[in-house]
């Protein structure tokens, strides 16, 4: 998500008030130390739930593994019904190989937009083709946390291959090849994940891990074949997205022969890992080893700049990127970001017109309309929304841009986004904002827990929690809510304009 996106997101919103509230009322709240956090039972239950989950990872890394699959059976028994927890809970069981905790939590889920792109998403990237039972799950994840957290790759594949528990199972193809690639031994971990792909070849889990292996026997040409092949696939979500373009770079990293590009690629796919500290020392270390690459490392080194709010090291970078090869797509860019960020609007314009003809990504497309837009060029601008709208109607960045030009349809492209990128704490907030306008009180609630579940410590979290809390008679705890806010960020406090949404015309 660029920084231009981020900015752009808290601006669109940053809602005010729909309701009652003042800058004088938080002003003059006082409340007892230690009582100042509004929704206490969300509190205690967030830090039991958080406690339990945290136990069940640790025992899962451990190998107690019949304990890390009780305790989550637990807390997935105990859970209230919350979509954005199931899916969070069911996309890191299935990680784990716990299908059958997966597929109860998939069943819990409410059949809506938030929930369909995501399911599909899942299912497509981690599911055997069938499940076996109980015993044959507890049997296949023990393997799987020795292979990947236990450094017992070479124990744990001769135990799957002399056993014939779960052999019906095409997952366990997977994890003999896993554990086979683990311990290096590359022309069986090949043998083996060719068999899973013969019994299930839509999981793209295991198409992925037959793309490393064929990079590491170095048969470039293949692993790019079975790459290209995974990159036909369809996902939605932004989870599913990323998972896909960071395999994508360290399969170049791996296929890669010069030094140089290797490292740009190594140096990407930690970025894409959210290590962009450890990329940008790999990147510094390459620059001076081949002069050839060196528009390419710039201008990944200022794109991880801007992306981590360093604008002045982000223009560097970008711009010594642009004078050595002016048509690097990431260094066009960009500048044409950084320059609309500080409303260079005419500048912004012409590097935007000029990535266009560098991509078939929708990115400089989104660019050009909102800079029109902010040109004040609004009928060209909505034209141009209203054709990439029908052309890229996934697009996470062009529907919160969109926001801009059809603030009327916020009911509509909020959903949208949620249902594509479910941490995105912004639109969660923006939609508990319109059920509050709609008086709506109890999906506002529901909005709000899933944005405390993203950040505990969001202001405008606190806000809205206010006013929910005030309009279901419990000022007490709203005006406590309301000294949260301030004392988190005390100029939205006192900014706080009654009555308005940015949703109303």
């Amino acid at each position: 998500m660029s920084k231009a996106f981020k900015t752009l997101l808290i601006s669109t919103l940053m809602l005010a008030s729909v309701t009652v509230a003042n800058a004088e009322e938080v002003k003059q709240l006082k409340v007892k130390a230690e009582t100042n956090v509004a929704n206490m039972d969300m509190v205690i239950k967030d830090n039991f739930v958080k406690s339990k989950y945290a136990s069940a990872e640790n025992r899962f890394a451990q190998n107690n593994i019949k304990a890390s699959y009780d305790d989550f059976n637990d807390l997935i028994q105990r859970a209230s019904h919350d979509d954005y927890v199931f899916l969070v809970y069911a996309m890191k069981m299935a990680e784990y190989g716990f299908f059958d905790l997966s597929d109860s939590l998939i069943n819990k889920l409410d059949s809506n937009v938030f929930t369909a792109s995501y399911v599909k998403d899942l299912k497509k990237y981690y599911y055997p083709s069938a499940l076996v039972n109980q015993k044959d799950i507890i049997y296949l994840a023990d393997a799987y946390s020795n292979i990947m957290y236990n450094n017992m790759a070479i124990e744990t594949t001769s135990e799957l291959l002399n056993s014939n528990q779960a052999s019906e199972s095409d997952y366990k193809n997977y994890l003999i090849s896993l554990g086979y690639y683990k311990s290096n031994n590359l022309q069986q971990a090949l043998k083996y994940i060719n068999n899973a792909i013969v019994e299930n070849d839509n999981n793209i889990n295991y198409l992925t891990l037959k793309a490393k292996i064929l990079a590491d026997l170095n048969k470039p040409k293949q692993a790019l074949k079975v790459f290209n092949r995974i990159k036909k696939t369809e996902f939605l979500t932004v989870d599913f997205q990323n998972k896909v373009r960071a395999a994508e770079e360290y399969i170049l990293y791996k296929t890669a022969k010069d030094e140089p590009l290797k490292d740009y690629h190594l140096a990407y796919y930690y970025h894409l890992q959210d290590k962009s500290l450890l990329a940008t020392k790999v990147l510094q270390s390459s620059v001076l080893q081949a002069k050839q690459y060196s528009p390419m490392i710039f201008s990944l080194l200022g794109k991880i700049y801007y992306e981590n709010d360093e604008p002045l090291k982000a223009q560097e970078f970008a711009s010594r990127a642009y004078r050595e090869d002016k048509d690097n797509y990431l260094a066009v860019i960009t500048l044409a970001d950084i320059s609309y960020d500080n409303r260079k609007y005419e500048e912004a314009l012409k590097y935007y017109k000029k990535a266009q003809k560098l991509t078939k990504d929708a990115e400089p497309d989104v660019g050009v309309a909102k800079t029109y837009l902010a040109l004040e060029k609004d009928k060209k601008s909505k034209k141009l929304y209203e054709k990439l709208l029908k052309k890229h109607s996934t697009n996470e960045e062009l529907l919160v841009e969109s926001l801009q030009v059809f603030p009327q349809k916020a009911d509509y492209y909020l959903p949208k986004v949620a249902s594509i990128d479910i941490s995105n704490n912004d639109i969660w907030l923006g939609l508990a904002n319109l059920a509050i306008r709609d008086n709506n009180f109890n999906m506002a609630a529901t909005y709000l827990n899933n944005s405390y579940y993203i950040d505990a410590n969001n202001f405008k979290y606190y806000y809205y929690l206010s006013l929910v809390l005030r309009a279901k008679g419990d000022i007490e705890l709203a005006n406590q809510s309301l000294i949260r806010c301030s004392r988190l960020n005390s100029d939205y406090a006192a900014d706080v304009n009654p009555g308005h949404s940015v949703y109303e015309e």
